[in-house]
């Protein structure tokens, strides 16, 4: 029998629902990664154009808004709403990110999942504000409506589901990314 279903604002699933820093820390020649809204493509995080900050920068926006293994990133400024899980445990630090704080596996990946369904899209598009650049505010996400299934296991099964399906897609995305690899050397 199925469980029931609850419905309740992120900053109840979550720990806590934060946002990155809103200072431009200084780039320098080494440090900790720096990560923003456009290092976020595809739910995935794409650190090949993150730029250096110091240490002191890093330890300072930690304070704030620390990101740890199994939280969930949201992209808050200009192409928003796209999630990312933490799946690794991350070295950088976060500016103009939602951060969905969440201490179990389970509960990290469900969110995640919920946030790319097209209900919680749809709900994103209907809470972001600008003209210019699209943002969505803090108090926003802190509000976010999640729903989830009361059993605990339902939301294991579920997210053992979604989970092989895109362990399934990024198997078939890296096979398609040899073989185009080799039909460039085919052609060369």
């Amino acid at each position: 029998m199925a469980s029931e279903w609850i419905e309740v604002p992120a900053s109840e699933f979550c720990d806590s629902v934060r946002d990155g820093t809103h200072d431009s820390p200084k780039q320098v020649e080494s440090g900790k990664l720096l990560v923003t809204s456009r290092h976020i493509t595809g739910n995935r995080l794409d650190l090949s154009s993150a730029y250096m900050i110091s240490n002191d920068d890093y330890e300072e926006i930690n304070r704030r808004s620390k990101v740890d293994h199994w939280d969930v990133l949201f992209t808050m400024i200009g192409t928003v709403g796209e999630p990312c899980l933490v799946s690794e445990e991350p070295n950088y630090a976060i500016k103009n990110i939602g951060l969905f704080k969440n201490k179990t596996e389970v509960r990290g990946k469900y969110l995640y999942y919920y946030l790319c369904s097209p209900e919680a899209q749809h709900h994103t598009k209907a809470h972001s504000r600008g003209t210019t650049q699209q943002y969505i505010p803090l108090g926003a996400l802190r509000k976010f409506p999640i729903r989830y299934p009361e059993d605990e296991n339902e939301m294991l099964a579920i997210t053992n589901i979604l989970g092989s399906l895109d362990d399934k897609i990024e198997l078939n995305r890296r096979m398609n990314a040899t073989l185009e690899g080799m039909a460039q050397a085919l052609f060369k």
